[in-house]
């Protein structure tokens, strides 16, 4: 799940109610502020989870006890948050013209990115016409693309990461996996969930990884050649998920 999945979804529901339409008060300001309807309501607050993982179920559940109505998406039927909601949809979410067709069937006040995978432009476009993206269109962008990500996170930034390289084809790999060293991690830049990855202990493997990259990624089916990073592998005891708040108009 992106890291500020669990943010203003709910904690906005305690906001209070939506100030007077006027041109200073900005359409998200006016959706950040929104009062928590209910599903049989006159005015229902109507929540779609574009990913429906296990943390997602959670907020889920909780958006539910609020009241809000809740429709769980994923690439396949059965997902733990669809398991829960009050419907569920199965699509491919990096399709443009299917996303779309969800948006206008489900019409949602919030949308919650869960996963990375999504036509980040039809968020945007849905977004900028009226609803609640959470976190926003913006940072589902950069969290799709590992490549803008960890030069935001670190190059931009400051913060510290493991010894990185990025490589457009297998030569570049084999440059950069030699300059971090083994073992090292092989992912491509943009893909989710594991799809495409791999641990290279030596630079025989690295090959395999390249194909790994190209094959099993998500979208390997539209035929481009992704660009990958290459890191060092962290030696970690344990890992630590750490989620936070934030205002809701930011």
């Amino acid at each position: 799940m992106t890291e500020n999945a669990v943010n203003t979804a709910v904690t906005s529901t305690s906001s209070p109610a939506i100030p007077a339409e006027t041109s200073a008060v900005s359409p998200a300001t006016r959706a950040a502020n929104r009062p928590l309807g209910t599903p049989l309501g006159k005015h229902p607050t109507r929540v779609l989870f574009l990913g429906a993982g296990e943390l997602g179920k959670e907020v889920a559940i909780e958006l539910m006890r609020l009241g809000a109505w809740v429709c769980a998406a994923d690439s396949y039927a059965g997902a733990p948050a669809q398991q829960v909601a009050h419907e569920y949809r199965a699509l491919d979410m990096a399709n443009a013209a299917e996303l779309q067709a969800l948006f206008d069937e489900i019409k949602p006040d919030i949308i919650v990115p869960e996963v990375e995978a999504i036509a980040t432009d039809v968020l945007a476009g849905t977004a900028a016409a009226g609803a609640q993206v959470v976190p926003s269109a913006e940072i589902a962008t950069i969290c799709m693309d590992r490549e803008r990500l960890r030069v935001l996170a670190h190059e931009e930034l400051g913060l510290p990461t493991t010894p990185y390289r990025f490589a457009g084809s297998l030569e570049e790999l084999r440059a950069g996996a030699s300059e971090v060293g083994y073992p090292c991690v092989v992912k491509p830049v943009m893909s989710s969930s594991g799809h495409g990855q791999s641990v290279v202990r030596s630079a025989d493997a690295i090959d395999a990884a390249w194909t790994e990259a190209q094959e099993g990624r998500r979208a390997a089916d539209e035929g481009d050649v992704s660009r990958v990073i290459v890191e060092a592998l962290a030696p970690l005891e344990r890992e630590l998920t750490v989620l936070f708040l934030r205002p809701p108009a930011l």
